[in-house]
């Protein structure tokens, strides 16, 4: 099985995947600032340091096949601080691994890469490798990281994918995230194709789950390997479907379309 690095490890995101990770026979490298809730176990090694320290970064990556790349902001946020996480912080990821032999990394992008498209589209019309339309300072960001992943994988023969993840949680949130849900365990068959390239190559996909009537094309995400399981709606029952709040459907990227730009959005 594989050593596999998560940064932003301590996240919410990260914190869901390393359980299942390590479930699925998978050693882990944990780098973050903070000290992850859960403690450390056996098959994990804790790093502390960002994507912004390269001594860091050498150590973490000591051993590692595959990059779980999740560090950064997640939000809409100010610009500079975005660049120096979001873009700075994966050109020094993506640096690092080519220059350690790390070949293989799945990137956490965003459906916010797109996030100005209409929602208001055909069911699994929008594929995933869609060109760029952000929808926020956030978003830019995300379609810089993509960019980023074509450029290593172009000039170091790496297999990289850009995960562009939707609404991730246990179960869907609000009535958008019924088109546009990603489980966790969805995201980790991603990870596992990821671990299972062999071919150079950047490939930007839908990181969400099989949702009924979804805008989203998962055809890049299935040539790679990528086979989603899970339905949002098959998720909730229908009392707990019509409790969920709604949420701006204009843009596939929700509320966070019409955010003004560099403010947070209203949590």
């Amino acid at each position: 099985m594989a050593t596999l690095l998560i940064t932003g490890a301590a996240g919410r995101i990260g914190s869901s995947l390393r359980p299942r990770l390590r479930a699925a026979g998978h050693d882990l490298v944990l780098l973050d600032e903070r000290v992850p809730v859960d403690a450390v176990v056996d098959g994990e090694r804790f790093v502390p340091g960002s994507v912004n320290d390269e001594d860091a970064l050498e150590n973490a990556l000591v051993g590692v096949d595959t990059v779980v790349h999740l560090a950064g902001i997640p939000t809409e946020a100010d610009w500079d601080a975005l660049v120096a996480a979001n873009l700075t912080g994966t050109k020094n990821v993506l640096e690092r691994a080519a220059a350690n032999g790390v070949l293989r990394v799945v990137q956490a992008s965003s459906i916010h890469a797109v996030g100005r498209v209409s929602e208001d589209v055909p069911a699994a019309s929008v594929p995933g490798d869609r060109v760029p339309r952000p929808d926020s300072f956030y978003g830019v960001t995300k379609a810089g990281m993509e960019l980023l992943g074509s450029l290593f994988a172009d000039r170091h023969g790496m297999s990289i994918v850009s995960a562009r993840i939707g609404a991730f949680g246990e179960q869907p949130s609000s009535r958008r995230a019924l088109l546009m849900w990603t489980s966790p365990d969805d995201l980790v068959r991603l990870v596992l194709a990821t671990v299972d390239l062999t071919e150079p190559g950047h490939h930007v996909v839908w990181a969400l789950s099989r949702n009924s009537g979804s805008p989203a094309d998962l055809g890049a995400g299935e040539a790679i390997g990528f086979h989603p399981l899970d339905d949002a709606g098959a998720v909730l029952d229908a009392d707990a479907i019509d409790d969920l709040p709604d949420e701006d459907a204009r843009w596939l990227g929700g509320s966070l379309a019409t955010t003004p730009l560099g403010r947070r959005p209203h949590s």
